[in-house]
């Protein structure tokens, strides 16, 4: 029953968000043998403004992360 988010920076179209969503649901449905029906993914998008709190709430110190970003928010 994995559940997905995707938070992002406002400007991807609802085609890119679905084409992002669907591929997303296939590499977890293959690598983790999660069948696609128990798949769900979202999609929030946000300003630059908005991001940086995304960022120190979400990413900051989060141990979960596994890939971790190489950038600072507050130089966006």
């Amino acid at each position: 029953m994995p559940h997905i988010v995707i938070k992002a920076i406002k400007g991807a179209s609802p085609e890119q968000v679905k084409q992002a969503a669907d591929q997303i649901a296939e590499i977890v449905n293959k690598t983790m043998g999660k069948p696609k029906k128990y798949i769900s993914v979202s999609y929030e998008e946000y300003s630059f403004d908005e991001w940086k709190d995304v960022y120190n709430k979400d990413i900051r110190g989060n141990d979960n992360i596994v890939i971790k970003p190489d950038y600072d928010p507050e130089t966006l």
